[in-house]
């Protein structure tokens, strides 16, 4: 029994249509996964069947695209770790940005099958202030809320209104 989150019926018939979601797949694609990831020792990935699924989808559910994305997910963590590290939202200095706005995610989409809708505003934060590496950790942990919490996002993608 595969265990993820509901969806609304849009989002739903979107994900069959545009990613080629097919539910009675939907185990076999991830235990698919699982077994490469057990082959893969240089990845330590998550496997819980919501974080799967998001990459799947994000890949039209190619099993082998959907690999090279985990990977690279993950090489990017290892290779940038000043991005991974000290990423405490209640640290002080983090909630400062977060505040700032410099991108947010907006509450509501364009409908029920529609796209995030993502308030980016680089003019916002003082690069006296704030490094642009501050900059992306917080955009970089935003994004990945996003990724395991919000459907919309993942199934119908997500678009930029830009604040220049």
């Amino acid at each position: 029994m595969v265990n993820l989150r509901p969806i609304s019926a849009a989002l739903h018939e979107k994900a069959k249509r545009e990613l080629n979601e097919k539910p009675e797949r939907i185990e076999e694609d991830l235990a698919a996964l699982r077994q490469w990831l057990a082959r893969t020792p240089h990845i330590r990935a998550r496997i819980d069947d919501q974080f799967l699924v998001t990459f799947l989808r994000g890949c039209k559910y190619s099993l082998e695209r959907a690999k090279e994305k985990i990977d690279m997910f993950y090489s990017v963590r290892t290779a940038i770790p000043e991005l991974m590290r000290n990423r405490d939202p209640d640290r002080e200095r983090i909630r400062e940005i977060v505040r700032l706005g410099v991108g947010l995610p907006l509450p509501l989409t364009d409908g029920p099958d529609a796209p995030r809708i993502m308030l980016i505003r680089p003019g916002v934060y003082d690069p006296k202030q704030y490094t642009i590496e501050e900059v992306i950790k917080v955009s970089t942990m935003i994004n990945d809320i996003l990724m395991l919490e919000d459907d919309n996002m993942v199934i119908a993608g997500q678009v930029s209104l830009a604040d220049a």
